[in-house]
């Protein structure tokens, strides 16, 4: 992470170097959106995952349904995760969101609700990792 924002301190710089004032102004704005912006929803992440290590099901599913809300509304965001959340996992958050927010509704006991998710997570992503083995768990094939 320091090296990222050093680099963008660097650009923030140059800019008003080369480009004057508006360089100026967009190296601040970058600086500061990749400085600041992804603790909220890196911090919803770890509180969910922390409520889960405590077994309080019900506050993680709403933890990560304000992550999942917030990567829905700003879908530049989670498209963008390499500089926004220095993120390079295959992944997309919204995906994972929503994901962890189903499991904890089936932890809680709420399976249903699990499963509307999970079916939800692979209308929005066909070919998830996280959904299929989950909901084919939660709705076992009565054959075998």
């Amino acid at each position: 992470m320091g090296l990222v924002l050093a680099i963008l301190f660097t650009m923030q710089i140059g800019g008003a170097l080369v480009a004057g004032l508006p360089g100026l102004l967009v190296g601040t704005a970058l600086y500061f959106a990749a400085r600041f912006a992804p603790r909220r929803v890196k911090k919803l992440q770890k509180n969910g995952l922390q409520l889960m290590g405590e077994e309080k099901y019900s506050e993680a599913a709403e933890a990560f349904a304000t992550a999942f809300q917030f990567f829905d509304d700003n879908r530049w965001y989670d498209r963008n995760r390499h500089f926004t959340l220095l993120d390079y996992s295959g992944l997309d958050w919204r995906e994972m969101m929503l994901a962890n927010c189903a499991a904890c509704h089936a932890l809680a006991g709420n399976k249903n609700l699990a499963k509307q998710l999970y079916r939800e997570c692979l209308t929005l992503y066909p070919e998830s990792r996280l959904a299929k083995p989950a909901l084919l768990f939660l709705e076992p094939d009565n054959n075998g």
